[in-house]
């Protein structure tokens, strides 16, 4: 009986994994010839080791200058963040850069809502492009996502690498695969219109969409979701389109997590809006917890010498897996991320059931 029910489970499985993938081959190509004044936005804190960085990739993208402005939004630093900001002010006044700073961090649920609240509020830009300060964006990212918003689109949605400095350690090649396979799911659910998840370092919407749907007044109570739940809204409430920016050259890398308690408190976070969403998907969701659950199960089976009939489910799986990582690379140029696929399927199996289970106990913290 069991062994029926699982071959249904990895049936249906291997059917969303595939349908996922068909759907990279839908994202739309049609560009917008318009260039709006808009909005980067920031949120900032204790980044002195980033800042001055990311400010210079903002500063020199290939948007016409006097059709962007940037602004930071200083989230209590405690750090030498906010003087290296001004520092970089008063270096190239002509940058439009604006510093803002939050009050009272400590006794607001979600800081960083609050922060890209404010920034929101004082940008001019009709649109809003987001993403984190220890993120570098290549120079042609405003331009290629401000492409992308076609009369019908509200939403753009994109890569964010976890690649910096280098991808030289497991860990490291661990996280990049992690990363990449999020991305995978963002936009193959995108080219059926329906995106499953989104990434604030690589993110933008129109500053009309935010007034439309409230901003973040309905899910105010998370500590996270500024991204992947302020997506659901959107989604649910209005009639914009929603792409993904499917280009290499669009991709926002970001800076290695630098230890494994980031690590854990950022899967925690991910993992504690588990059962928020739409009733669907938290079904797929839990139908996809007890799946690796059972397939964990078969794995350790085998290696306490337990022979099982259900192996060969566990290598459909993995086969799934690896064909909608490869399509996704491919496009990506992110080849050399699939080296530890097999180490890291096995990985993956225990990091869902723990991190699934782990993430409704709420324990967890931010920066």
């Amino acid at each position: 009986m069991l062994f029926y029910f699982l071959l249904i489970m990895t049936a249906g499985y291997i059917s969303i994994i595939l349908w996922i993938t068909l759907g990279l081959f839908r994202i739309p190509k049609a560009e917008s010839p318009k260039q709006p004044f808009i909005s980067v936005i920031v949120a900032a804190r204790n980044e002195q080791d980033n800042i001055v960085a990311l400010l210079q990739s903002l500063t020199e993208q290939n948007y016409p200058k006097e059709k962007y402005e940037i602004i930071i939004i200083n989230d209590g630093s405690t750090d030498r963040t906010a003087d290296y900001i001004q520092s970089f002010q008063n270096e190239y006044p002509d940058s439009k850069i604006t510093q803002l700073f939050t009050e009272n961090r400590e006794t607001i649920i979600s800081p960083k809502k609050n922060a890209i609240t404010m920034g929101i509020e004082h940008a001019r830009g009709e649109l809003i492009l987001l993403t984190d300060a220890d993120c570098f964006p290549p120079e042609g990212w405003i331009q290629g996502l401000v492409k992308r918003f076609t009369p019908e689109t509200g939403m753009v949605i994109g890569f964010s690498p976890y690649e910096l400095p280098s991808i030289d350690t497991i860990p490291a090649k661990f996280l990049a695969l992690d990363a990449l396979s999020l991305a995978a799911i963002a936009a193959g659910t995108s080219g059926w219109g329906f995106p499953a998840t989104c990434n604030g370092r690589n993110l933008a919407y129109r500053k009309s969409v935010f007034k439309e749907v409230g901003g973040f007044e309905k899910i105010k109570q998370f500590a996270s979701g500024d991204d992947d739940l302020f997506l659901k809204l959107v989604l649910n409430n209005t009639d914009w389109k929603i792409r993904y920016a499917y280009d290499a050259d669009l991709e926002v890398p970001t800076v290695m997590l630098s230890n494994i308690s980031q690590f854990f408190h950022q899967r925690m976070r991910h993992a504690s809006k588990g059962l928020h969403y739409e009733p669907v998907k938290i079904m797929i969701l839990v139908l996809v917890y007890l799946f690796n659950l059972f397939l964990l199960i078969t794995l350790l089976g085998l290696l306490f010498g337990i022979v099982n009939s259900t192996l060969f489910l566990l290598f459909a799986k993995f086969m799934a897996d690896f064909l909608l990582l490869a399509v996704f690379a491919g496009k990506m140029k992110k080849w050399h991320y699939l080296t530890i696929f097999p180490l890291a399927s096995i990985v993956h199996l225990f990091y869902v059931v723990i991190f699934g289970a782990l993430g409704q106990l709420k324990w967890f913290k931010w920066k």
